[in-house]
């Protein structure tokens, strides 16, 4: 394929309204036991079909509301973040979605937002304005928009326990821009564009699949972004009790590569460890834990920030091939 093409599928898929899915971040994927279906059950236009042990979108169905998006716990199923954060910092933490009356920034659904988005601004700009036209008659999102947008908060209040969003159905009242942020934002935006224009390079045979897993999710990094002004946090993490067999099955389910097990310098200690930034609770590793040992909990501030902590070390019993 050559340049011409590629700008050609670069740009098509910028216009494409489908979220862009990482397979190794997807639970289904991952051989999580019980499975995952919340993206199929959180879509309202029946999208998103879940076969094979993978996830598939419907582009015809899909309408870009974002749902899915947010339901997602292994963080599978992303829209670019960094344009609705850049409108959120232009407007000062006032946003409003394509339907909604009145001047402004606006992102074509309030569905799209997520729980670091909204972490994030707050943290810089306190209270969030977010204004939505009729939700009970909109083809994109529908009906249940603004009660999931109030879910979305809670879920961020975990990474920045300030954060307030008001909703409303009145045209956004307006943020002053001055002529530095709007041409920083402008310039800023077209940089971004002309990134996402340049063919991604292949992936070298050697690289393993696995690795896409080890790219941290611009959601992940919104929500570190907020709890570094936050003067407390509640992120999830997970805690290993007494029992553990050491095996690799928390680690290989994980979809964020959070969970690492190495083995030590003597060859006999296995370890196993946690970046807490990097953990979404998705609950994949207590479900899928052989010995039932991972249960979930609550991580402060200093864990979020700070390097890896260790969860458990000991000598497996079991005999290593």
């Amino acid at each position: 394929m050559g340049l011409l093409d590629n700008l050609v599928g670069a740009f098509l898929k910028l216009t494409d309204p489908t979220p862009d899915y990482t397979g190794p971040r997807c639970l289904l994927e991952r051989n999580s036991v019980g499975g995952c279906d919340r993206c199929q059950q959180a879509c309202p236009h029946q999208a998103i079909r879940l076969e094979n042990f993978t996830v598939e979108i419907d582009e015809v169905r899909c309408t870009s509301c974002g749902l899915c998006t947010s339901a997602c716990p292994g963080l599978a199923l992303e829209f670019p973040l960094g344009s609705i954060q850049e409108k959120l910092h232009r407007g000062k933490g006032q946003l409003r979605c394509s339907r909604a009356p009145g001047a402004g920034d606006e992102v074509y659904c309030l569905g799209q937002l997520t729980p670091g988005l909204l972490a994030e601004a707050s943290a810089r700009f306190g209270p969030l304005t977010l204004a939505h036209g009729d939700c009970a008659s909109c083809k994109i999102g529908g009906p249940s928009i603004p009660e999931r947008v109030l879910q979305i908060a809670e879920e961020g209040r975990r990474y920045f326990p300030g954060l307030e969003v008001r909703l409303q159905q009145e045209p956004l009242a307006g943020a002053e821009v001055g002529r530095r942020e709007f041409f920083g934002a402008l310039f800023g935006g077209a940089k971004r564009s002309a990134a996402e224009l340049m063919p991604s390079l292949p992936l070298l045979p050697e690289e393993p699949y696995e690795d896409k897993r080890a790219e941290r999710p611009a959601e992940l990094r919104l929500r570190r972004a907020a709890a570094i002004r936050a003067q407390s946090v509640r992120w999830p993490r997970i805690a290993v009790g007494e029992g553990c067999t050491l095996c690799p099955v928390c680690s290989n389910v994980c979809p964020t590569k959070a969970v690492e097990r190495e083995r030590s310098p003597s060859g006999e200690e296995y370890v196993l460890k946690l970046d807490v930034s990097a953990c979404t609770g998705c609950g994949a590793c207590v479900e899928s834990c052989p010995p039932q040992v991972i249960t979930l909990a609550e991580a402060d501030r200093a864990e979020v920030l700070g390097g890896p902590i260790e969860l458990y070390r000991g000598v497996p019993p079991w005999y290593d091939l």
